[in-house]
């Protein structure tokens, strides 16, 4: 089976590194010339990424994917519009597996209402792959569980078939939209723990944080329409500890920066790769203005970005003069 993954970075490489040592073709897309020679040569990426497997190809032309029956996409948030319709037409009939987490900024689109929407992919032949993932701990074979979600059982035993090993176990899901909603969101709270572990906060101060961060994931997710008992799997508490508590995540590294007193040009500069929370923060912020949704959380983190906000302001922001019920039921 000849597979397609749409990005080189390292979680495509990653999953390219999988499905080849699963007895299947990789075509990887890269925009770097220099990256395709390399794996192409040496089965080597520029990042010092090695394949065991000569199942492996890269190339800079998209027509090269043509003959995939199923793409992986992993390419950042804010470029995806720009990079799938190089691939995708409407009508196509391929599978898509969009393990993208981020929103579309003008439009608080996920990437897979992007694919249903403006290139008219039939959703049974649409699927999410997301959950607590981090790349380096997978291509340390720890073992590791992902989520796929689809409207299409069939479709999920496909994909899963691609994937599963003795190390990296899916498990599935129908609900598509909660799935990413949950992959996404995460990357904000992420970089709040960043934060706080920043200012050298106890354990009972980050399990206070870390709830009330879940529960303004559910808030939000609650008013777009999500299943809520998502957020009770892989999906959502199991990528969310996963990456809010990892010193190798990029969020948690760019929050934790931020607490140091770094801007966030410079804290970007120190991570020194993409990082999604941040984006994603912003577009969830101005999207709940117009919901006229109120989650404090998420306004202290972007009163941070613009530096209205500060450690004092960190100590304040969980204390409630109300006696508050536990668990909201709004």
């Amino acid at each position: 089976m000849s597979v397609g993954v749409i990005g080189s970075g390292k979680f495509g490489l990653t999953l390219s590194k999988i499905i080849s040592e699963n007895g299947n073709k990789v075509t990887i897309f890269t925009r770097r010339d220099n990256e395709a020679k390399s794996i192409n040569s040496s089965m080597k990426s520029l990042s010092g990424f090695v394949f065991d497997s000569n199942n492996v190809r890269a190339t800079c032309a998209p027509k090269d994917l043509d003959d995939c029956k199923h793409i992986f996409i992993t390419t950042p948030s804010h470029d995806f519009s720009k990079v799938v319709e190089k691939f995708i037409f409407e009508g196509d009939e391929r599978v898509l597996i969009t393990c993208t987490k981020g929103l579309e900024d003008r439009t608080s689109r996920l990437m897979s209402e992007i694919l249903l929407d403006d290139f008219k992919h039939d959703e049974n032949k649409l699927v999410v792959l997301s959950g607590p993932n981090l790349a380096s701990e997978i291509l340390n074979k720890e073992t590791t569980a992902t989520v796929l979600a689809s409207k299409s059982k069939s479709v999920l035993e496909e994909v899963n078939n691609f994937l599963k090993t003795d190390y990296f176990i899916p498990y599935y899901s129908n609900d598509t939209s909660g799935v990413e909603l949950a992959g996404a969101l995460k990357n904000i709270y992420a970089i709040v723990s960043g934060y706080f572990n920043g200012m050298n906060v106890g354990q009972n101060t980050m399990g206070f944080l870390l709830t009330k961060s879940l529960e303004e994931m559910r808030l939000y997710s609650q008013s777009r329409g999500a299943n809520l008992s998502t957020f009770l799997g892989l999906a959502g508490v199991g990528d969310f500890f996963s990456t809010a508590l990892s010193p190798d995540s990029r969020n948690h590294q760019f929050g934790n920066y931020l607490s140091k007193g770094f801007s966030v040009e410079e804290s970007l500069q120190r991570v020194g790769d993409i990082v999604e929370g941040l984006r994603t923060s912003k577009i969830v912020y101005k999207d709940c203005k117009r919901k006229n949704l109120n989650l404090k959380i998420l306004k202290f983190l972007n009163d941070v970005y613009s530096r209205k906000e500060d450690y004092e302001g960190a100590k304040k922001l969980l204390i409630s003069d109300k006696f508050q019920s536990d668990v909201s039921k709004d």
